[in-house]
């Protein structure tokens, strides 16, 4: 029997995988990330059931929120978008940012990339051989000891945005639906125009639009990653020191940061949506109908966020466009 190696929970930049899954096109690997996502979506689905299953015209409790999350995602949305186009994004755009931030923050929590179990490093995906035991380390954080030098601790858990997968296929959504939104705005030969024009900057448009995959998923699989690596260096190295206020400030932070990356991958997608139905010249992102959230109202700040961020109005006037609106969302979009 070798002799037990400690090790501190590992920092890989891949998903590991748990569990192993026979079918008839080979073998497929359920990962660590897979199982966080799958449980992210069962809690946020579980909510909002609960949330809305005796709806009242008073909200209170649990109903309260979710209708506060739901109404400033609307003004968010209709305040960029116009009330017409914004009720059509809107469930693709909430859905992303609630996603998004619950995936974040949830990856907080204790036992998150921190409770697991042995693999074999050359078969990772083997049903775990042995329980890891667990020692204090100096740092705060614990240290893990596999029982043979041939098998490393493998956490059940990783956060979803952690792993580039998970960013890269929202991403691919994302800028489908741009496409899709596009063409049905202005038709195939519309679209086209408007990607070729002029013919000597085609490749350049199309490179933008393939930029945006790239740009979406690492920007959010790169914050989420990073922060998870900073939270973990820095509870090793203050922990013994400053456990409770190290974990306040990092902690506090990873949460900003969560909730700012989760609205700005929602406002991007927004935005490069708004922009493929506008066309470059402007003006079609807002439509007639004529809205204007409550002031003091939680669809007001929406509103006045979608103002401050692609600096246009927050609401629609009747009957009119806004030009000089359309122009500035396309200019952030571009």
């Amino acid at each position: 029997m070798g002799s037990l190696q400690p090790v501190l929970p590992p920092i890989s930049i891949k998903a590991e995988p748990i569990l192993t899954i026979p079918t008839p096109l080979g073998d497929f690997n359920f990962t660590n990330s897979m199982l966080f996502t799958i449980l992210v979506i069962i809690a946020v689905t579980l909510f909002f059931r609960f949330a809305l299953r005796r709806m009242a015209l008073v909200p209170s409790g649990v109903q309260n929120v979710a209708e506060t999350v739901v109404e400033y995602l609307l003004g968010l949305v209709e305040g960029s978008a116009g009330r017409r186009v914004g009720r059509r994004i809107f469930p693709l755009i909430a859905t992303l940012f609630i996603f998004i931030i619950v995936a974040n923050w949830s990856g907080l929590l204790p036992g998150v990339g921190t409770i697991g179990g042995c693999y074999t490093k050359t078969e990772t995906a083997a049903a775990a051989s042995a329980e890891p035991t667990a020692t204090p380390a100096s740092g705060g954080l614990q240290k893990y000891q596999c029982p043979g030098p041939d098998q490393e601790f493998v956490p059940f858990l990783r956060p979803a945005n952690a792993d580039l997968n998970t960013t890269l296929a929202m991403a691919l959504i994302a800028v489908t639906v741009v496409q899709v939104a596009g063409i049905s705005a202005h038709g195939v030969r519309g679209y086209l125009k408007e990607l070729t024009t002029p013919l000597l900057l085609a490749p350049i448009h199309i490179t933008g639009e393939l930029a945006r995959i790239i740009s979406l998923s690492f920007r959010l699989f790169g914050n989420i990653f990073g922060g998870e690596v900073l939270v973990t260096v820095m509870f090793v190295l203050l922990g013994s020191l400053f456990l409770g206020f190290g974990t306040i400030i990092f902690l506090g932070l990873e949460l900003l940061f969560g909730f700012i990356q989760a609205l700005l991958f929602a406002i991007l997608t927004l935005v490069y949506i708004t922009t493929a139905m506008a066309g470059h010249g402007g003006g079609g992102g807002h439509d007639g109908g004529g809205h204007e959230a409550p002031a003091g109202t939680v669809e007001a700040m929406g509103e006045h966020t979608a103002s401050a961020i692609g600096g246009i109005g927050g609401s629609d006037d009747a009957g009119g466009d806004h030009p000089e609106g359309g122009g500035t969302i396309h200019h952030m979009g571009g």
